[in-house]
Formats: C-alpha cells, sequence, structure tokens
C-alpha cells in the first residue's frame, strides 16, 4: 500500500501542470511512497491537459492512476472520484496549478506517524509569476491537539484552529471513510463539506508552522474570476447550507447544536453578505430574504447564543433582521450596520 495519495484536479492546466509534477515526483520520500491521482476534469483545451498527463503516466506507470471525466464536476467533483481509487494511508490534495516543496511528504508524514495524526495541517505560502513566493501572513503556531472531552471538543471547535480548505492538509485516509465525507460537486467553495465533518470524527491533530504548499495567485484561477460573480456568492451559501444538513444527519448535532449553529449561522448568512461587501456587490433583496427565510426555517432560536460574546457584530445582525417587519425596515437597518448594501425591495 502506498504511504500518500495525492490527487489533483486538472481543468485546462497545461500551462500550470509541468511544474506541479515535478514538485510531486521530486519529492525526498521518494515515488515508491505515494499514489498520484490526476483527473482531467473535462477540460477544453484541445486534449493538452490530457497529453500532460499521458506522459506523467507513462514516466510513473506504478505510481500515477489517470482519469478522463467527461462532464465537468468542477474541483469538488473530480476529487470525489478519485477518493473511489485512492489506496493511501493518508490523503492529501495538491490543486493542478499550485505546487509543493520538495520535503513535503517526508516532514509531515513523518509527522503524522510521529503524533498518530488524523489531520496535519501546515502553512502555505503565496506564488506569483512577478514576485515569486511571499508569506502567508498568518502566524502558524506549532500544536498538538487532542480531544478526549464534549468540552475540549467544543474549544476546539469554537477556536477554529483547523481552517476549512482542503490543500492544506495531511488526512488519514480511514478517517475520511469513517466520515463518509465528500465535497460539494459542480460549485466553488467545495471544501467545508469535506473539511468541516472531519472535526466532529477526528481526535488528534497537528499543527506545524512550516510552509510546505505554494498557492498561486493568477487571475484565471477559478476562486479569483468566479467569486467576483453573484452567482457564485450564492454556491457558498448552498455549500454552507450542505454543510448544516450533513451535520444533522450525524451522532453530533445535539450534542455539539450551539457549535453547529454558531458555524451555520457565521458562514450561511454573514459571511455570505460579508463576501459581497468585500466584492462590492449590490445584494438583490430576493437573495437576502432567502438566506433569512432558511435561517428562520433551520434555526429557531438563531437570536440565542452561549458564544453571543464573541460575536457581537453577527448577534447584532440577527436582532436586526428579527426586530423589522417589513422590507425596508430591514434594508436599512442590516446597512446601519455597515454590513451590505441591498438593493430596493420591489413592490407589488
Amino acid at each position: 500500500m502506498k504511504i500518500v495519495s495525492v490527487i489533483v484536479p486538472c481543468h485546462n492546466a497545461a500551462k500550470w501542470l509541468p511544474q506541479c509534477f515535478l514538485s510531486l515526483v521530486q519529492q525526498s520520500i521518494g515515488m515508491d511512497a505515494l499514489e498520484l491521482i490526476f483527473v482531467d476534469d473535462a477540460s477544453d483545451d484541445a486534449g493538452e491537459t490530457w497529453a500532460l498527463l499521458e506522459e506523467f503516466e507513462r514516466a510513473y506507470p506504478e505510481s500515477i492512476m489517470i482519469i478522463h471525466l467527461e462532464d465537468n464536476l468542477r474541483q469538488g467533483g473530480a476529487r470525489n472520484v478519485a477518493l473511489g481509487y485512492a489506496t493511501g494511508e493518508y490523503l492529501a490534495f495538491v490543486d493542478a496549478d499550485d505546487f509543493v516543496e520538495g520535503d513535503f511528504f517526508e516532514k509531515v508524514y513523518r509527522r503524522a506517524i510521529e503524533r498518530d495524526a488524523d489531520i496535519v495541517q501546515f502553512d502555505y505560502v503565496y506564488y506569483t509569476e512577478r514576485l515569486g513566493k511571499v508569506a502567508s501572513g498568518r502566524k502558524t503556531v506549532e500544536e498538538s491537539i487532542r480531544i478526549q472531552t464534549k468540552e475540549e471538543r467544543k474549544r476546539f471547535l469554537v477556536s477554529e484552529k483547523i481552517t476549512y480548505g482542503c490543500w492544506n492538509k495531511l488526512y488519514r485516509r480511514s478517517l475520511v471513510e469513517r466520515a463518509g465525507v465528500r465535497y460539494a460537486e459542480h460549485v466553488i467553495y467545495e471544501e467545508p463539506l469535506f473539511v468541516y465533518p472531519l472535526l466532529f470524527y477526528g481526535s488528534r491533530f497537528e499543527i506545524m508552522a512550516e510552509a510546505f504548499y505554494c498557492y498561486r495567485q493568477n487571475e484565471v484561477g477559478t476562486m479569483r474570476r468566479d467569486m467576483r460573480q453573484m452567482t457564485t456568492l450564492q454556491m457558498h451559501a448552498d455549500v454552507q447550507l450542505a454543510v448544516w444538513h450533513f451535520m444533522k444527519q450525524t451522532p453530533f448535532f445535539r450534542e455539539y447544536y450551539e457549535e453547529i449553529k454558531l458555524y451555520f449561522l457565521h458562514t450561511y448568512f454573514y459571511e455570505t453578505l460579508l463576501f459581497a461587501v468585500q466584492r462590492g456587490f449590490e445584494v438583490p433583496y430576493s437573495m437576502y430574504e432567502t438566506l433569512r427565510d432558511t435561517v428562520r426555517a433551520e434555526v429557531a432560536d438563531y437570536q440565542e447564543s452561549p458564544y453571543a460574546a464573541m460575536i457581537p457584530r453577527q448577534m447584532e445582525l440577527y436582532r436586526v433582521e428579527n426586530n423589522r417587519r417589513n422590507q425596508e425596515e430591514i434594508r436599512y437597518g442590516v446597512q446601519q450596520l455597515s454590513l451590505i448594501h441591498i438593493s430596493e425591495p420591489t413592490r407589488p
């Protein structure tokens, strides 16, 4: 069995794939330890991406698997397909336009084994063609987290020391299988549906301060391009609602209700509006209304939280929404919080 299965979704990635590929096959841990699974997510670049993947497979037939998808599933769907083939003890995810440091798997896997970790999280750097590597700005502190009690897990969940992106982590594959998690498909910001539930199933987490992942910043990248569009802002909300529904089906929902509620209200309602602010969007009142009505339907006690002191701005948003009864009052009340500009309500 391979030590680490590395899943790489690819879509029209011929420009970046060689650097990604070389950073993986030149790992100090050696190719005998790695299983690389490249998924061509229905590229439409006249076969350039697929031709490169075929070359990769010919070079390392014992360690590389390539998969071609006829329909574009976006990164989440491509990763899901690859998960069905992974056999490694641990899992890692690398995007085709990114690359990793040469000692990445040797050091991170060693930490996982030495500490018997379910998940190892590490730091990353940004990379641009003009500037090269740029520090992430995160103040990462080395830490070993062991969870043995309900109260310890509550504190862990609220601390958000483990982030919700997927590519800055190494995962024990048996943990992923036990949790039954998969990525959201046909959307961007697909990762929380995979990562967040694992925080309930795992009990041993490692945080490494060293940066091993190089996250390329380019204008054609999925997140930079798509998150400027209103439709994909809605995708963010949809994924967070899917996380909420997933957690409702787990044995953890009742026990950690307040912590899951805290996460859902923040990411689904508040964060969606915050992202709109950051992108200069005017949110249609109908979209705001959908967010509000969903919160009301899903979380009857959304105005209450034992963590209220930690989130005064969010609690004020929930209070404004509840206390104002007509469209214009809600619209102006939310704007007074300097959160978001909501379009004029449509009058009959």
